[in-house]
């Protein structure tokens, strides 16, 4: 029954469903009736898509230095480009000039055709989606040993055939997630905010919500190379859940609540609004400090010092799927000494803080807090089993010393 419903039932549902709801999103966060036509997009849509891809792709294409992720168990080292900063930065200074000097309606544009840009998005990420199982079936980069192959069609769009997959030079999940999805949160957010000011003048509340959200993605820009090595990147396969969630997803949810905020203006005070502003940046600045205290336990094998101490770690040994024998290290100092997904609790908080300052208006500028909360807490449990498998003994051990996943003596 359990497999049934996992492999059979949960990915055609969530296919339906979710694609649905995106346009449910874009109608309801301004309060518009339904318009079916927008399922196509329109001339601007397509325009402004084109553009978009064509620019996260060429980012993808000029010299660079190059960064490489975790190994995989059959022996494939997927390599990035390692420009990301350079082209967040280009990308902001871009739209902002393009914004203020060659069309100063634009951000207007963008909002008023919001979802018709949704509505040619999810086109292009469900036609992606289609030919990267088409790949994975006739045409892999890499023949891995796996049990994928036994997997109803459903599940395998859904899921992803290729670990790794590389189309027209580049890799899907680098142009995907990173150079498309996280840029897209970005220029959106701020054509938002724009537009808003435009409507209804300057908004302190607004102007903390697109700025925590801001600095947020600026962070990630910051330490692309260390997500190449989370479980969106290392576990997660290239199909409907990855990809297009990226394309489509990220750009409608994470961006909601900003969206929400051009028709319904936040009632929080300056001085409110400056004190949740203060909260979200602290919540940020210590969520990084708890993903780069990993990243440099990683890139120096664990030979590092953490709070002027030297790093503590359990010393594991695996066999991978081609019958090897390797050797890991699992950290058990500093902030990864307390819990096991600190990082994640911080990660909620500054999400609430953007979002509260329009908690006037009811539970729609929390709509993407509430779908992070379960994100994480799947994730957990997702990557729990993937190390409880990988690990075996050694992972028991781990679970001893770190007892508690993000709360402690609770969870």
């Amino acid at each position: 029954m359990y497999d049934t419903i996992r492999y059979h039932v949960i990915p055609p549902a969530f296919v339906v469903f979710f694609t649905g709801v995106v346009q449910y999103l874009a109608w309801s966060g301004r309060g518009a009736s339904v318009d079916f036509s927008a399922l196509w997009g329109n001339e601007f849509a397509w325009r402004f898509l084109g553009v978009s891809f064509a620019w996260a792709y060429v980012s993808l294409l000029v010299p660079s230095r190059k960064c490489k992720g975790p190994v995989t168990d059959f022996g494939q080292v997927p390599e990035y480009q390692d420009n990301g900063t350079l082209y967040y930065w280009a990308t902001l200074v871009t739209f902002v000039l393009y914004n203020f000097f060659v069309d100063k309606d634009l951000s207007l544009k963008i909002y008023d055709n919001f979802p018709q840009i949704l509505g040619a998005l999810n086109t292009c990420a469900l036609l992606l989606c289609v030919v990267l199982l088409i790949k994975g079936r006739l045409s892999p980069d890499v023949r891995e040993k796996t049990v994928m192959k036994k997997f109803p069609i459903a599940y395998e769009f859904y899921s992803g055939k290729e670990l790794h997959p590389r189309l027209l030079g580049v890799d899907v999940k680098q142009f995907t997630n990173c150079r498309f999805g996280m840029v897209a949160w970005q220029i959106f957010i701020l054509a938002f905010f724009f537009a808003g000011i435009k409507r209804e003048g300057f908004n302190y509340g607004f102007a903390v919500n697109v700025l925590l959200q801001s600095i947020y993605v600026a962070k990630f820009w910051w330490w692309e190379s260390g997500y190449f090595w989370t479980l969106d990147v290392a576990l997660d396969r290239a199909g409907y859940y990855l990809c297009w969630g990226c394309l489509v997803w990220v750009p409608v949810l994470y961006t909601f609540s900003s969206y929400f905020m051009v028709a319904h203006p936040p009632l929080t005070s300056p001085l409110i609004s400056l004190l949740i502003f203060f909260v979200g940046l602290s919540a940020v600045i210590i969520n990084y400090a708890v993903d780069r205290e990993k990243e440099i336990f990683r890139k120096t094998g664990g030979e590092c010092e953490i709070r002027g101490e030297p790093a503590k770690y359990i010393d594991v040994e695996y066999v991978d799927e081609k019958k090897r024998l390797r050797k890991s290290k699992l950290l058990i100092s500093g902030f990864w000494g307390t819990l096991r997904h600190l990082n994640y609790n911080f990660e909620i908080l500054a999400a609430f803080s953007w979002s509260c300052v329009g908690w006037h208006h009811g539970l729609a500028p929390f709509y993407y807090v509430v779908f992070l909360t379960g994100l994480l807490v799947h994730r957990v449990f997702r990557d729990e089993e993937k190390c409880r498998r990988k690990y075996g003994k050694y992972w028991e051990k781990y679970c001893s010393i770190v007892r508690y996943r993000m709360i402690p003596y609770v969870f």
